[in-house]
This record gives structure tokens, sequence and C-alpha cells, in this order.
């Protein structure tokens, strides 16, 4: 359930149970005051009775003021007013009868009503109003007609309602009291509810937002409810989440970091310790015969020449990982490009004794948008990192390319070692270097790889490793088939 729809019905139950519980206290207090709640029927003026039929004393008015119509001279027969007293005592009224300004009869019980103390003749009413008379109220019917003789005569149907003034003086000021503790028990209890049912979970958001504060990213927090607050509690443990994989993101990258330093430190060290001892055995005379001196000079080079590569590596990365490197894309038939790279490779592959191998679908389309140069380095880390680690009298490179209307898929495969399992979900990553690299031999800046990917995503590609099941490594790339060809640049 909705907050909003809670509050709503909040609001309702606010307004419906305080006067449901006003109704049935007050019918509760009416029954301890008058013994029978019908009992107040008699004390109220007829029209707010709760009778819809006829009560009692209103057929005996009505017969009285039949016989003033039929025959008003029985009303002046001491007689007939005796009999109908029966009729009056079960009602629990009296009656006058006043002719002219004197009372010409009167009920036992309204012995003490004084003809001054009676509503004036014009004032006709068949209603029961409450009048004051004297030290007593009385609810009273007045009929008001004219004897032949033109006299004045009056009835008055009177009952003692006292009582009623009794009950409103003591019940109501009980009543209002009780419909004020009524509506405090029964807002506060509500309001303690509702206030309950969002603060308790509002609480355990912010125990858990403390504790993320204070570098806690295991406090997990589950929702419990399908309201706001649980949709609450659902983006507060998905952000919980995106904290704690960013933040073990940036620790792999301070870890990384701190290798980087170190392998950086080690590879600049490495050729930059045998240029220094080469040299100084030239400056020493330890070179003493030309040959010496050439093989001393050409390494010295060799290790230049690894350094300066070593240094581009860095650079090239620092500007792909800042996304400052200029591309330069163009439309090109990868199928033609990769003929034309592989004619190139193919004379140092020789030296090596390494056999190259191409298949393509000669009736693709391989039309993409690449940067010729970058392409051209992905390839370059890619088969490098391949020739590193092959360890078979029988080298191979295998290079097949596959189309389809959506994209172009480029794999490039040897038949070397493979690589650890446990390296390659990694082996993209920014200087990383699987553990049999460490050598001498093979030793590398551990960015190839990673340089490959971040060039490749920037071309909108994906690129994926996988070892082979006979043995060595298999990588995939993918790039957007481009369907009509238009050059363009970024």
């Amino acid at each position: 359930m909705s907050i909003k729809l809670r509050l709503l019905l909040s609001n309702i139950a606010m307004i419906v149970v305080p006067i449901v519980l006003f109704c049935i206290a007050s019918g509760i207090l009416m029954v301890v005051f008058l013994g029978d709640i019908r009992e107040l029927a008699y004390l109220l003026p007829e029209s707010h009775s709760y009778h819809k039929t006829v009560q009692k004393d209103s057929i005996l008015f009505f017969k009285l003021k039949e016989k003033t119509v039929m025959n008003p001279t029985e009303l002046m027969s001491k007689e007939y007013l005796h009999s109908i007293e029966k009729d009056l005592r079960e009602i629990k009224s009296g009656l006058i009868v006043r002719d002219n300004k004197e009372i010409f009869y009167s009920s036992p019980i309204l012995r003490k009503v004084k003809a001054v103390d009676l509503p004036p003749f014009g004032e006709t009413s068949s209603m029961r109003n409450l009048e004051q008379i004297g030290t007593q109220t009385f609810a009273i019917k007045q009929y008001d007609f004219y004897l032949k003789d033109g006299s004045k005569l009056s009835l008055f149907l009177m009952r003692d309602a006292s009582p009623w003034n009794k009950f409103v003086k003591t019940f109501f000021p009980i009543l209002f009291g009780l419909c004020l503790l009524i509506l405090i028990v029964t807002n506060g209890l509500l309001t303690y509810f509702m206030s309950k049912s969002m603060i308790k979970p509002i609480n355990r958001l912010k125990i858990a937002a403390r504790s993320i504060k204070n570098g806690n990213l295991e406090h997990s927090i589950q929702a419990i409810r399908r309201d706001e607050i649980g949709q609450l509690t659902e983006d507060f443990e998905a952000m919980r989440l995106q904290l704690k994989e960013s933040f073990e993101i940036q620790k792999q990258y301070e870890e990384n970091r701190k290798e980087l330093i170190a392998h950086i430190s080690h590879d600049l060290k490495t050729p930059i310790t045998s240029i220094k001892g080469y040299i100084e055995g030239i400056r020493d005379g330890v070179a003493d015969t030309p040959d010496k001196r050439a093989k001393y000079i050409q390494t010295i080079y060799t290790k230049a020449v690894d350094l300066d590569h070593l240094i581009d590596e860095l650079f090239l990365f620092s500007k792909l990982d800042l996304r400052k490197a200029p591309f330069h894309f163009e439309v090109v038939d990868l199928k033609n490009y990769l003929e034309d790279y592989i004619e190139e490779l193919s004379f140092d592959l020789k030296k090596m004794n390494v056999n190259i191998h191409f298949q393509i679908q000669p009736e693709g389309d391989y039309l993409v948008q690449t940067d010729r140069e970058k392409i051209k380095r992905v390839l370059s880390n890619i088969v490098d990192n391949s020739l590193k680690y092959m360890d078979k009298d029988v080298k191979k490179l295998e290079i097949s390319l596959t189309s389809t209307i959506e994209k172009v898929e480029l794999i490039i495969s040897d038949n070397g070692p493979g690589i650890p399992e446990d390296s390659l979900p990694f082996i993209f990553n920014q200087f990383y270097r699987a553990e049999q690299s460490r050598n001498k031999l093979t030793g590398g800046s551990g960015l190839g790889l990673s340089i490959a990917r971040m060039i490749v995503e920037e071309h909108q590609g994906t690129i994926q490793v996988e070892n082979k099941l006979s043995a060595g490594t298999k990588i995939t790339i993918t790039l957007p088939h481009t369907i009509c060809p238009e050059v363009t640049s970024s």
C-alpha cells in the first residue's frame, strides 16, 4: 500500500472512527442517564423525535382537536375530561383547558400551573414546544379555537420536561468532553501508528546511511514493503552496491597504479641499467675491439628502442585513458586492409618461422568506420602478444573475417600455451600481466591488450579473449558494420 493511500485512509479514519465511537459512547450514556433510550423521545419536541410513526400523545391530541369540530361542548364537560385522564397518565402527560383567561380544567399533575404562565391565545402549535413555566420545563402542545358564543378556548397537552433540562445540563458537558477525548485518543493512536510505520524504515535507512558514511559498504538493507519507502530502500541498496563496486574498482585501480609504478620502475630500470653497463664497458676499455664495440653499441641501441617503445605505450595509454587521443575515422574495407597488413607482416613472420593463415568469406561485405593507424596498433599489440608466448616448434597464427548485417567479426588465434584460466577475466585490465610473462624474454609493459581494448571500444566495438579447446588463444574483435560508405572524422 502506498504512503499516499495510507495517509488518505488515515485521514478518513481520523474522521470516521471518532464519529462511530462518539455515537456508541452517546448511546451508552443515554442508557445510563435515561435507563431506556426511547425515553428521550418523550422529552424532545416531536420534530426531533426519532420515531417515524405518530406517538400516542399526538393521537390523543388529534382526537381532542377533532372534538373541537364535532362536539366542542363535550370539551367543557368535566366528566369527559376526567375520562381521558387514564390515557393522559399512560403518556405521562396532563391536560389544561383554558376558557378565555381562566383555567376551566387542569389535570392533577398540572394543578400548580397558573393561567398567566400559559402561552397566550393565538400561539397555536401542534408541536411539542418546550416552555419554562415557573421552576419547571414543559413540553406543550397547544390548540386554540372559538366556541359559538365567541369564547376563546385553548387546549394544552403538557408533559413535564424538567428531566430533559437536567439531562442536557449533565449529559452534554460529559458528551463534549468525551468527544474531545475520543478525538485526542483516536488521532493520537492513528498518528502514532502512521508515524511508526514510516519512521521505523526511515531509521533503518538512517543507520545504513551512517554505516556507509563511516566506510562500511557491507551494511545491506532489504526492502520489506512495497510502498514509496520500499522503493527508496531498493534504490538505496542499489546505490550501496554501486558504491561498493566503485570502491572495489577504485581499490583495484589503486593496486594497478602501484603495480604500474613497480612495473614501470622495473621495466625502465632494466634497459637503463643495461645501457649504463655497456657504456661503462666502452668507457673503461672493456670493448677493446671493433667487434665488441659494435656489439655493445647495437645492444645499447636495442635497449634504447625498447625504452622508447615502452614510453610510447605509456604515452598512448595515458591519452586513451583521458580520452584525449585523436581518432580519424574513415570507411575502410577491412578485407583489403587485412590483406595489406598480413602481406607486410609475413616478411617478419618468415624470419621467426611462423605460419600465418587468412580465412575470409568471399561474398561478405566488410566496410567499417575505423582509424587506420589505431586499428593497426590493435592488431600489432595482439600479434606481438601472441608471438611472445608461442612455445611450439611449428608456430601458427590464424586470422579469420566474417560479417553480418550488424557487425564485422575479426578473429586472431594462435597455437601458443594459452592463458591461465584465472587470468582470463583480467587480461584486458591495464598493467596486468599473466605470471608467465614476468621473465626477461617475454616481459612487457602489460599495456598492450589494455590499449587494444580502449581503441576497439572507441570504435564502438567489443574485444574478447578465450582459450581454444586444443591449444592456444583466440581473440575476437567485433566492429559495427557500415552499410553506406561515408567518410567521417572525429
